[in-house]
């Protein structure tokens, strides 16, 4: 049976339910993550594309593409237009395109997120397996045990990763 875990914003104008199971869970150090959130980095959930159905205030969510990416892959960030909580990321172009989705961490509501030991799908847990931009990591916040780290950001294989 597919999970669906629910989501919303800050002000709760904004709910939103995804309809798969993760694929990964990551964290990024990029510049425009940090600036993005107003954070040192984010954590993300990563589904299969066309997964999310906004149930309430879709006239609401609004979406800035966001061009100034390093890895060339342009990304469209989608947020609540009123309170300005981040929702969920999709890459604009490109191969990952029509297959990801990457939905903030806190902004599921039932995620499972601790303790870490939580199953998530076929053994895995709801820590982060990847790491991207650790080369722009804040030098006081450390590497999540056994993350793999990458320096930039790369496609997703469905059953891995490739550069």
């Amino acid at each position: 049976m597919t999970p669906t875990y629910h989501g919303s914003c800050l002000c709760g104008e904004v709910n939103f339910e995804v309809h798969a199971e993760p694929i990964l869970v990551t964290c990024c150090h990029c510049k425009n993550c940090k600036k993005y959130t107003g954070t040192v980095f984010t954590t993300n959930v990563v589904f299969p594309a066309d997964t999310v159905n906004v149930t309430k205030g879709a006239p609401l969510v609004r979406t800035f593409h966001d061009s100034a990416q390093d890895s060339g892959n342009a990304l469209l960030r989608r947020f609540c237009g009123l309170c300005s909580a981040p929702l969920y990321n999709s890459n604009a172009a490109g191969p990952d395109a029509e297959r990801t989705l990457a939905v903030f961490y806190s902004a599921l509501d039932d995620f499972p997120g601790a303790p870490a030991d939580v199953p998530v799908r076929h053994g895995e847990t709801a820590v982060p397996q990847v790491e991207y931009y650790g080369k722009d990591r804040a030098a006081w916040v450390r590497p999540v045990d056994g993350a793999e780290q990458v320096s930039s950001k790369y496609l997703l294989d469905l059953g891995g990763a490739v550069e």
